[in-house]
């Protein structure tokens, strides 16, 4: 996240820097490539589908612990 954070305040800062009066230059080298933003939402969205997946298959072993342990009882 913290990639697209960095990205986002230095588009905001240009803006505030534009949007000045006085001197009306701003270098834009810092901004984050397409290619790179692309990882960084694919590697977001990747850890975010293995914590769904993760939760519901330890649901899962939870609720067949409960099951044997109740049996078991």
């Amino acid at each position: 996240m913290t990639p697209a954070l960095s990205d986002y305040l230095h588009q905001r800062n240009v803006v505030v820097l534009l949007s000045a009066p006085g001197d009306q230059r701003v270098v834009l080298g810092g901004e984050m490539g397409d290619l790179y933003r692309f990882g960084c939402w694919l590697t977001g969205s990747v850890m975010v589908g293995v914590a769904v997946f993760g939760s519901f298959f330890a649901g899962i072993e939870t609720k067949m612990h409960e099951t044997l342990a109740t049996h078991a009882a």
